[in-house]
């Protein structure tokens, strides 16, 4: 082959602005471009012989590498998007294409993987979801993500025929606090409830945020009524120790309103209706109390 040629095509190798990798048929790297230093941040002479699992996260490494070599088996090639670990221990997110190398002989002697750096562009669309779908003073999920687990909720509850209940949570007459202490502060108070809530719930259950005062609990998988009292009581008696702000103690309850599906009813609208609807009966008997719907 022309000597020239080769010197060009190593220059534009070496050149490209995407990280180009080429690995042996064990896997371990044999050679990389400048792209590939600049997106990984080691020396050249640092990751040759390396395995090319070294640039993936513990976890992602097996299951990785099983979907490429399946995708190469069955298509010849593997595009997708996972996350890469850089030199300095930071994680990111690169598009990648990876293709097998043959021989003359169509013996399989390695790959050639080409990857991009798409990390901003994956934080940027999980920024633009965390402002949909959560709440940005607590960080809850939002009406919008809870109605979504609410319709899972009931989408396996007809396959199953169980039971799930939401909890309507009304901060009792926290408008005088906020009046009395200003908005910023009230945020706080805000802040230290939901963290108080979270503490005396279970992971498999969802507490989102709907109002300025105002949650809901997604009790999954809870069909004695009794149970769901006793959550109830659980969730008044979490904000009965008094709230300290700026050496002021504020004291604060919750009215509780319970719809259980389907008894109460078999959509979103229909549930979170009825569970309002028993937390205004809850107001009425004085607050810090809770009714069924």
């Amino acid at each position: 082959m022309d000597v020239d040629l080769l010197v060009r095509r190593a220059h534009a190798f070496n050149h490209l602005f995407d990280a180009v990798i080429i690995t042996d048929a064990a896997g371990f790297i044999i050679d990389w471009n400048d792209g590939a230093q600049h997106l990984y941040g080691y020396a050249k002479k640092d990751i040759i012989e390396k395995p090319i699992a070294q640039l993936l996260l513990q976890e992602d490494s097996t299951t990785m590498t099983e979907l490429v070599n399946n995708a190469l088996e069955q298509h010849g090639k593997w595009s997708g998007e996972l996350r890469f670990l850089h030199q300095d221990g930071s994680i990111g997110w690169q598009a990648s294409t990876c293709v097998p190398l043959f021989d003359d002989n169509q013996m399989f002697i390695g790959a050639l993987i080409v990857n991009r750096d798409i990390t901003q562009r994956v934080n940027q669309s999980q920024l633009q979801l965390n402002q949909a779908c959560y709440d940005q003073l607590t960080s809850l999920p939002n009406r919008y993500l809870l109605m979504d687990r609410v319709q899972q909720s009931i989408e396996r509850c007809k396959r199953t025929r169980t039971r799930f209940s939401l909890l309507y949570i009304d901060l009792d007459e926290f408008k005088k606090v906020n009046d009395a202490v200003g908005h910023l502060q009230a945020d706080k108070v805000l802040v230290e409830i939901t963290s108080r809530l979270q503490r005396v719930i279970r992971e498999s259950d969802t507490l989102a945020r709907i109002g300025a005062d105002e949650f809901l609990l997604l009790l999954e998988d809870v069909t004695d009524n009794n149970d769901i009292s006793q959550m109830a009581e659980v969730l008044i008696a979490t904000l009965d120790t008094p709230f300290i702000l700026n050496d002021q103690s504020l004291f604060l309850n919750c009215s509780v309103g319970i719809a259980t599906y389907p008894d109460s009813g078999e959509d979103f609208d229909k549930l979170i209706k009825a569970a309002d609807f028993a937390m205004y009966k809850s107001k009425r008997q004085g607050g810090a109390t809770y009714r069924f719907g």
